[in-house]
């Protein structure tokens, strides 16, 4: 049976590895999970007896029904690994055994890599050591409980929590070179040898097919990394970083779509490599869509990606893992000068009965404009000098969606302005798209790169010029301004929430130094640098025999050292102080010694005082008594006087044999 620090370990290496699994479930799922783990810690404390059988498998299908409903099905990395949680959670409801609780613990481990299959960041180190020392100190506690089985009660130890931790960090300490050496030398595949199905991934925070107000507000307010860039030179200035994503031509009243067209008609051509201003190293965190960022306008594609009509970069598969890739990009490239008459239609639809009021407006403009570019400068100065606000929490707009944000409300953030300036272009009967994407980042001087998080999510337009092609307005700049020069979260005068203070947001910065040092170490090694790790040794290539041969060599080395060093790692220390009656009995041996008679570990007391007695007759009776009251001292302390043994040792002396 197990004890309770056996249990209360368990319950911990599992609650640790869960952690989260929990931050991230939906929230219904979270006191269903938690459940069974408050009744197993209660039944300790409580002495409760097991649950039945028939109530467990009722239980369980009560709770797994609750998953599948909540997840439609158990496709998808985020639904199969809540069942695994679940289930750990649940079959601690029969852990009364020792097999049970090392079940537990032994999944517990399993469950914390799962969890690298949605992080594989710096902070997951912290939680991966958590899981490891819970885990053994587990492992320790039940093993220390079917040793002592055969007893009725454990025997007490003194033994500290911050021993067990030491005990623990040393095995880790004895694993570690063993697991460097095969994360650096087993050999890698140029792929993975499998993949997960498209409709098995869950989605990821971060731009999509589509825009609605406030999908790019929500946005805003994530801090998560999107992507980083290393220029070859000096950065860009901050009104030209304008990173371009999803292009958008359908619009159906409050709604903006890709178009068919659009991702499927590829660009008739792209700007000069050589000639383009800016050059530049992207590393793009996994985002689960297609889409791969660059500067207006990229003069590269990366392997397995098109470049379409409006400038996409869009990849063959979704990215699902960290993906770099090196980007030229021009900014004064001249983007169809020459539109096609399919493009051209799609640029100026607009679904019918909507917005009655600004189609009103942008017809009396029409009728007193002479050119497109008036009507084009005669909307940014509408937003300019009439009441707008750019905002983080603006009203609910209904079915005018324009109509209300142009004369009612006023106050909106970047995907507002992108859609109704876009929508009062098309009005006029001047071309004109969405474009989503990034502006702006932070640059690390430290690092020497740029970083660009989610809260950099942009929203701007495109409108078609008659030889001049399509060219970038951003009517978010012409009421705030500041959003371009100084950044998406230092425009604002609000804070976002309660810890969003400049200084912990430049730290959080400049420790991202760490992360994008993690994935190029970590994260992104693979089998060509593998091949070149040893390149500055002379060689420049190992395939995977070599690396096999090193490897083996490098275990049987480390191997070997291990085993010299385990000894000294693994000793444990114990803070109780030497036992007062062994340090008496050793002082009588000493003075035995001195006398001649030699003694041997294995010798009892009441042996050796025969053995004794026997050569030292003169001292025979004193070195049976003493004997003697050490026995009862030491297995029958209510019948032993520990005084008189003491006396008694401190006062024997070996006298000379009479005659001698």
């Amino acid at each position: 049976m197990l004890n309770r620090l056996s249990v209360l370990w368990t319950v911990t290496a599992l609650v640790i590895s869960m952690l989260p699994q929990l931050a991230s479930m939906p929230f219904h799922l979270v006191p269903i999970t938690l459940l069974p783990i408050v009744w197993r810690l209660m039944a300790e404390f409580r002495q409760w007896k097991p649950i039945p059988m028939i109530l467990r498998v009722l239980a369980t299908a009560l709770a797994v029904g609750a998953l599948v409903t909540t997840y439609g099905g158990l496709m998808g990395r985020r639904a199969a690994v809540s069942m695994l949680v679940l289930m750990l959670s649940l079959k601690l409801l029969e852990t009364f055994r020792i097999r049970d609780a090392r079940i537990v613990v032994s999944l517990s481990l399993f469950l914390c890599a799962t969890q690298f299959l949605f992080s594989q960041g710096i902070p997951m180190i912290i939680y991966i050591i958590a899981c490891l020392l819970s885990s053994l100190i587990s492992f320790m506690y039940l093993q220390r409980c079917e040793a002592f089985s055969v007893l009725d009660e454990e025997p007490e130890s003194d033994r500290k929590l911050l021993t067990e931790l030491g005990f623990g960090a040393s095995l880790m300490a004895l694993a570690l070179p063993i697991g460097i050496t095969l994360f650096l030398l087993f050999p890698r595949w140029g792929s993975p040898l499998w993949g997960l199905p498209e409709d098995a991934l869950d989605a990821r925070s971060g731009l999509s097919d589509s825009m609605t107000p406030g999908s790019i507000q929500n946005l805003f307010m994530d801090d998560s990394p999107a992507f980083r860039a290393k220029f070859e030179g000096g950065v860009p200035r901050n009104s030209d970083l304008y990173w371009r994503g999803p292009v958008f031509w359908n619009f159906d009243g409050s709604t903006w779509e890709v178009s068919y067209l659009s991702r499927n008609l590829l660009a008739d051509n792209k700007p000069d490599p050589e000639k383009a201003p800016f050059r530049y190293d992207v590393q793009m965190e996994p985002t689960e869509q297609r889409w791969l960022f660059a500067l207006d306008y990229p003069a590269l594609t990366p392997r397995r990606t098109k470049m379409t009509v409006d400038y996409q970069l869009i990849a063959s598969r979704p990215v699902t893992r960290l993906l770099s890739y090196t980007m030229a990009s021009d900014p004064g490239f001249q983007d169809s000068p020459v539109l096609r008459q399919t493009l051209l239609r799609a640029a100026l639809a607009l679904p019918e009965g909507f917005n009655p009021r600004t189609a009103a407006m942008m017809a009396d403009w029409r009728k007193e404009a002479g050119s497109d570019s008036e009507i084009i400068r005669r909307a940014l100065q509408h937003f300019n000098q009439q009441q707008f606000h750019y905002t983080l929490n603006p009203p609910l707009l209904s079915q005018h969606t324009v109509d209300e944000f142009l004369f009612d409300t006023k106050e909106g953030f970047c995907e507002h302005y992108a859609s109704a300036f876009t929508v009062m272009m098309r009005m006029a009967g001047i071309p004109a798209r969405v474009v989503t994407g990034y502006q702006g980042g932070f640059y690390n001087p430290i690092g020497s790169y740029l970083l660009v998080r989610q809260s950099d999510a942009h929203a701007w337009s495109e409108v078609w010029v008659r030889g001049s092609g399509w060219t970038r307005i951003d009517p978010t700049a012409a009421v705030a301004p500041e959003r371009v020069q100084q950044g998406a979260v230092d425009s604002l005068e609000q804070r976002r929430y309660l810890l969003d203070f400049e200084w912990l947001r430049n730290a959080r910065n400049t420790f991202d130094l760490f992360q994008r040092g993690w994935n190029n170490w970590v994260i992104t090694f693979g089998a060509d640098r593998q091949s070149r790790l040893f390149s500055i040794f002379g060689w420049e290539y190992l395939g995977p025999a070599k690396l096999v041969i090193a490897m083996i060599a490098i275990l049987l080395i480390t191997g070997a050292v291990i085993f010299l060093v385990a000894p000294m790692l693994l000793k444990f220390r114990s803070s109780r102080k030497p036992d007062p009656l062994l340090r008496l009995w050793g002082k009588f041996i000493k003075k035995l010694e001195k006398a001649g008679f030699v003694s041997h570990p294995s010798m009892g007391a009441m042996e050796l005082a025969a053995n004794a007695g026997g050569q030292l007759k003169y001292e025979s009776d004193a070195i049976f008594r003493i004997a003697e009251l050490y026995t009862l001292c030491r297995y029958s302390r209510d019948m032993g006087n520990e005084a008189e043994l003491t006396e008694l040792i401190n006062c024997f002396e070996i006298r000379s044999a009479p005659g001698s």
